[in-house]
């Protein structure tokens, strides 16, 4: 929130800098994000009479003599459309600072001396609605007589600083002047001077005027009214627009500026209704109906929900209460009846009107955060009492005040002994007294007991522990003192978890993959690309209850829908190759853990697609992690519906699954716009840890020599090799100590819809040298089996 020193010094009085009076409000609790110069930084623009205004034949300059206070007058070559001898502009001498960091400096145009420039409002930073002109179309020129010479910012408003305070969200009593003045007050030891409020009447009764009635008080605690009539819509002062400029306000004519203006003073946004347009010149305060239209000042149309507040005339909807009055009944240059409204709704009601329609305001953003019910007739009356100051019009006799339950005085019971204890400094009881009294508290204080009379602005304060607060930030956080670090330290470490995944990822990387992250969560619409059975848990995720959009609307049931889509990303943008690989919890909401809370499973999904990528250089990747942690595994054949059908399988022991991997579907690529091939793993984690050895299996270094034997048998396309190796295994018995594929062979030597697989077998004893009859007869025994159980024979 932006406000102008000058503004500020109507109410107290700031003998200190902008940068000490920054530093103060900072250390008693109020923060402040920047000190501002109005002006830009402008030095040395004063007030100038154009003397003489000679135009330079065949161009659109012309050569001005212009008085400025000096000795003798400037020599300033111009060429503005609107300039001619005797007006009186601003001028930006030799040396002159402008908005932006611009600089002044004498010199020639066109072999002319120029001894400085006369300035246009926009080269000044001077909007219109601050002080007339015609902008870019010429120079501003004044209306009205001012000493030359005189500096120009006091004539147009801008010859002061604004303050940029950060109100948090428990202090809605500074959001306005009147709150900052009073911290003001209490932060410089200087007094806090309200305005004296009175308002002339000029007769009638409002009661002959408007009708109002409120139908949903629980969202409406107080409203109040009153009707201004003649109504004489003009431009409002300097010092009124120049303190709405300082605020970050636009001046518009005199009645919406006096709203706005008290919306800065007292924290209470008005709205200004046209009577004219108020159709039976009735209103009333009412939930929306179902299918209502609102049009609001904005020019937007919103169907209206049967939640929202809606101030209303006798027919329909003008305004959302708290958020947005309704084109019809904004004041223009032809209203000659008003009624100023100042009301109290419904926070939480304000902001899910807010943000169900996507508007977001000045006065939504005051009634988001509270808005006090005691001070509504304040800033009414303060509002009338403008509009006689303005002659803006003639306040008719009487009010209306809605306020069926006024809210008690609230007073709180504190111990002086447990506020020191608290804050951990020993504040006088005096001086709480005295700190409490400048926060225009009532106070009491008898022995310990502190009786705190919290005032009627103040609707944060609900116990001692605000008590306490108040006391503390006012009395000086600096007399808090310094005390040593007690307790232990503890060594950080990490968990099974984390340190099994910075394991993986360092194998992984030394397997040339890349890793990746993304968003929890992701879009229904991704997930049903991968086109799961229909009763497939997947398809039901976990829904956000405010997601940002639909697509971010969910949380992962699995991570292969971002892999995929990172995955055709980088073809799309010619990567040629690319592994990658992300680890992450996906989320099951269907079967919840014992505190009801959905399952979290940590995952390792890798993608990989490229000229030397298969099937089978995943498959190893995935080996070799389930290796690293004391695993070996067998290889069936299936998977999931995405992965391309006669080249995906799972890796499994025992029954128990740990990972499942394939090539992607056709469709499936198709879908996620993928144009080459790609091969996708899924790795469960928690089931890793689960069956991980801490240290892999030991054995004693072989004191004898291995013997090596190379197999190549040809067989049916359709035969898994996983199995066949199994069995191989088992055939070759104790004696084998590793049995690896190295190499498929496909072509017209050994038939159509065959395959040769070449396999290398290597045998050792550990008590003795084996001999080749043994090492034969395990070999003869393998051939047995892979030719009796899938037809395999030895390649010729």
């Amino acid at each position: 929130m932006k406000l102008a020193m000058n503004m500020l010094r109507q109410y107290v009085d700031i003998p200190v800098t902008p940068e000490e009076y920054s530093e103060r409000m900072i250390m008693t609790g109020t923060a402040v994000e920047g000190v501002e110069d109005i002006s830009g930084g402008m030095e040395k623009v004063v007030v100038g009479r154009v003397l003489t205004c000679e135009d330079v034949e065949g161009t659109h300059l012309h050569q001005c003599t212009v008085d400025v206070g000096g000795e003798e007058p400037l020599h300033i070559v111009c060429g503005a459309p609107n300039v001619k001898a005797g007006v009186l502009v601003p001028v930006a001498l030799d040396g002159a600072k402008l908005p932006g960091g611009v600089k002044i400096k004498k010199g020639k145009l066109r072999g002319m001396v120029s001894e400085g420039m006369l300035c246009a409002s926009t080269e000044l930073g001077i909007p219109q609605e601050l002080y007339p002109s015609v902008g870019d179309e010429g120079l501003l020129i004044f209306n009205e007589e001012y000493p030359v010479g005189s500096d120009i910012r006091p004539i147009v408003g801008i010859d002061d600083t604004a303050v940029d305070f950060e109100i948090l969200a428990n202090r809605p009593d500074c959001l306005c002047a009147m709150g900052i003045a009073r911290e003001t007050a209490a932060a410089l030891g200087t007094e806090f001077k309200a305005p004296e409020i009175t308002v002339r009447e000029a007769g009638g009764d409002i009661h002959d005027e408007v009708k109002v009635t409120v139908e949903a008080p629980d969202l409406c605690p107080r409203y109040a009214a009153r009707v201004i009539k003649n109504v004489r819509i003009k431009q409002s002062p300097l010092w009124l627009r120049k303190y709405l400029h300082g605020a970050g306000l636009r001046a518009i004519n005199n009645i919406v500026d006096i709203t706005n203006y008290v919306m800065i003073e007292y924290g209470h946004p008005m709205h200004a209704f046209d009577l004219s347009k108020v159709r039976g010149r009735e209103i009333i305060v009412r939930r929306a109906h179902e299918g209502e239209m609102l049009t609001t000042l904005d020019g937007n149309e919103h169907a209206l929900r049967t939640e929202d507040l809606v101030i209303c005339d006798k027919e329909r909807a003008t305004g959302l209460a708290g958020v947005m009055g309704g084109e019809e009944s904004e004041i223009i240059e032809g209203t000659t009846d008003v009624m100023f409204e100042c009301a109290v709704f419904d926070r939480t009601a304000i902001r899910l009107t807010g943000r169900a329609h996507g508007m977001r305001t000045e006065a939504s953003g005051r009634f988001e955060r509270g808005v006090a019910c005691g001070t509504v007739m304040d800033a009414l009356n303060r509002a009338c009492q403008l509009v006689n100051e303005l002659d803006a019009g003639d306040v008719v006799s009487g009010c209306y005040d809605f306020y069926p339950n006024p809210k008690a005085e609230k007073v709180i019971t504190a111990s002086v002994a447990r506020i020191q204890e608290r804050a951990g400094v020993d504040i006088p009881a005096e001086d709480m007294v005295k700190i409490l009294t400048k926060l225009h508290c009532g106070v009491e204080l008898d022995g310990d007991k502190l009786t705190v009379t919290v005032p009627k602005f103040r609707e944060d304060m609900e116990g001692e522990a605000d008590v306490c607060e108040e006391c503390l930030r006012i009395y000086g956080y600096h007399h808090i003192g310094a005390t040593n670090l007690r307790g232990e330290t503890t060594q950080g470490g990490v968990s099974p978890m984390k340190a099994l995944k910075n394991r993986i990822s360092k194998l992984l990387v030394g397997l040339g993959y890349l890793e990746i992250m993304n968003f929890s969560f992701t879009g229904v619409s991704e997930i049903q690309k991968l086109g799961l059975p229909e009763d497939d848990l997947r398809n039901q995720p976990m829904p956000i209850r405010n997601p940002l959009g639909e697509d971010t609307a969910v949380m992962r049931p699995t991570l292969v829908c971002d892999m995929m889509r990172t995955l055709a990303f980088n073809q799309n943008h010619s990567t040629e190759a690319a592994s990658l690989y992300e680890m992450a919890a996906v989320f099951d909401h269907h079967h919840p853990t014992e505190e009801g809370l959905p399952t979290e499973t940590q995952t390792l999904c890798l993608g990989s697609y490229g000229s030397n990528v298969d099937f089978f250089s995943v498959r190893g990747a995935l080996e070799a992690i389930l290796r690293m942690c004391g695993i070996t595994c067998e290889v069936e054949a299936g998977a999931d519906c995405y992965y391309h059908p006669g080249r995906c399988a799972r890796l499994t022991r025992g029954g128990v699954e740990f990972a499942r991997l394939g090539e992607v579907h056709p469709t499936v690529r198709e879908k996620f716009d993928m144009p080459k091939r790609a091969v996708v793993a899924e790795l469960n984690l928690q089931t890793l840890i689960t069956y991980a050895k801490p240290m892999g299996e030991m054995k004693p270094l072989p004191r004898f020599p291995a013997m090596q034997r190379d197999l190549a048998l040809v067989m049916a396309e359709s035969v898994n090799v996983g199995p066949l190796m199994s069995e191989m295994r088992k055939a070759a018995g104790k004696l084998l100590e590793s049995i690896e594929m190295f190499d498929v062979y496909r072509g017209v030597q050994i038939g159509e819809g065959n395959k040769s697989i070449a396999f290398s077998l290597t045998f050792r004893a550990a008590d003795r040298t084996l001999t080749a009859e043994e090492v034969q007869k395990a070999m003869d025994k393998v051939q047995k089996v892979c030719a009796e159980k899938y037809n395999a024979v030895i390649r010729g």
